[in-house]
């Protein structure tokens, strides 16, 4: 004769079961995966030029209104650093605001773990922008595609990492 476990035992050890099968959670949001410091590194790689390193430093934060503000610097070899200010405001997955060295708006979408913003750079390409978040919550990949007469003059790719 077998014996059972009573029906309430085997209910919360089912729960806990299926709780592990899920996948893991997806990250943040980009407005909670900005929020405090983080760094980037990668390369820019320009047609006729070549290729160079590109890092970034950047604090974010949230202002009233649920306005994501980033204070970036960025260092690309072979330049003097350079200071960015993001101003990005999201209703339901529509981005919109400024950088401060883009010539007009910044629009773009949230599609999942998928940041895709467009904008127009103050040097006059436009700019096609993904910025991919990991499932851990503390990494995600940046490319930028940045076009003349729809031709491709550059590309960037780098690694972001949440330093706090």
């Amino acid at each position: 004769m077998s014996k059972r476990l009573p029906p309430m035992t085997l209910s919360p050890l089912l729960a806990l079961l299926l709780l592990a099968a899920q996948p893991p959670a997806a990250p943040a949001g980009p407005e909670q995966f900005f929020v405090g410091r983080t760094e980037g590194s990668g390369t820019v790689h320009i047609i006729l030029t070549g290729r160079h390193a590109v890092r970034d430093r950047a604090r974010g934060r949230i202002e009233r209104g649920g306005t994501l503000v980033i204070d970036q610097v960025v260092e690309e070899a072979g330049k003097p650093a350079r200071n960015r200010v993001w101003r990005l405001t999201r209703t339901g997955n529509r981005i919109a605001g400024t950088i401060s060295d883009a010539r007009g708006p910044v629009t773009g979408e949230v599609a999942g773990n998928v940041l895709h913003l467009r904008y127009r750079s103050a040097e006059g390409p436009s700019v096609e922008q993904w910025i991919t978040l990991h499932p851990n919550g503390r990494t995600g990949t940046n490319r930028m595609v940045f076009r003349r007469f729809g031709l491709t003059v550059a590309t960037v790719e780098s690694t972001i990492r949440r330093v706090e």
